[in-house]
């Protein structure tokens, strides 16, 4: 009876085993996001990887309100590295930020650029969130968080729990983070049901809270 009890538990570990791990979340290939603002307006996310590079472009593009955010660098497996990143208003830049391996130059374009060193990743607001996302809310020791006007070192992720989001009329899970950013906090949500896209980005600009909530978009070319 004892040999026959032992036999099964030494089945179960071995089968144990060989149960596959649980991989980590892949960045997708493309992903067109439509969000809504605090005040109302459509912003557009448009995430892009090819030959191991990347971009975000998020748009604000209406008559009287303009704003566009791009952000591009390399990518190998799902981590990104930021380049640059620019932030126009009305087609124009207005702040920008270049990257190094051991600083970066930033400000806004009509003042002086100013260089700080670093010893960790930098990355701008929406290079962050989606590397959040993939990284299972989880940052690199000693990173920092760039709007182009300032650079912060970021404190530790906190995270906020889970909760219910919903979209398109069906209720999803979404996951919550947040970030002490100098004396702000920026807070990220996260829907595991959709590979860990961004689904709410929430941060403070010149003492305005801006939220991105999201609507609908497509993922490599499916729409959800």
């Amino acid at each position: 009876m004892k040999l026959k009890v032992y036999s099964g538990l030494i089945f179960v570990w071995i089968n144990l085993l060989f149960i596959p791990m649980a991989q980590a979340a892949e960045l997708p290939q493309q992903a067109q996001l439509q969000f809504v603002d605090s005040y109302g307006l459509p912003v557009n996310m448009d995430f892009v990887q090819k030959d191991g590079q990347y971009q975000i472009n998020t748009q604000i593009n209406l008559i009287f309100y303009q704003m566009q955010f791009v952000s591009s660098g390399t990518v190998k497996d799902s981590v990104l590295n930021p380049l640059s990143y620019t932030d126009s208003r009305f087609g124009k830049p207005y702040a920008q930020a270049r990257f190094s391996e051991h600083g970066v130059d930033y400000g806004k374009v009509s003042e002086a650029v100013k260089h700080m060193l670093v010893n960790g990743p930098v990355y701008d607001m929406f290079a962050l969130g989606w590397q959040l996302g993939f990284n299972q809310g989880k940052l690199s020791a000693n990173t920092y968080l760039t709007n182009g006007k300032k650079v912060y070192q970021l404190d530790a992720v906190n995270s906020r729990g889970s909760d219910q989001l919903m979209l398109n009329g069906r209720q999803i899970e979404i996951r919550q983070y947040s970030i002490s950013r100098g004396d702000d906090v920026v807070e990220y949500a996260f829907a595991p049901q959709l590979e860990n896209i961004p689904v709410r980005i929430s941060y403070v600009d010149n003492g305005k809270v801006y939220t991105l909530q999201l609507k609908g978009g497509r993922i490599n070319g499916k729409v959800f």
